[in-house]
């Protein structure tokens, strides 16, 4: 009878040390390894970005109204 109260009080505390204390840990890190996952995925996908060739902006040619110089005060 001795025996029995032993090995169940034995598989109790490892049932709480399991679930009280590896099991959270567990979830915490996959949390974090998901989370690590995602933030290099982001980084991949804006490099990305940024090595892609950017169709400038057509510039807007100044137009010519005869001989036009830029007026520059001389003191």
């Amino acid at each position: 009878m001795l025996k029995v109260l032993f090995w169940l009080f034995l598989c109790g505390l490892i049932y709480r040390v399991v679930f009280s204390y590896l099991l959270p840990i567990l979830r915490m890190t996959s949390a974090a390894n998901d989370h690590v996952r995602n933030m290099r995925q982001q980084m991949k996908e804006m490099e990305q970005r940024m090595n892609q060739p950017q169709a400038e902006a057509p510039r807007k040619a100044a137009p010519i109204d005869g001989d036009y110089i830029d007026y520059e005060e001389v003191k």
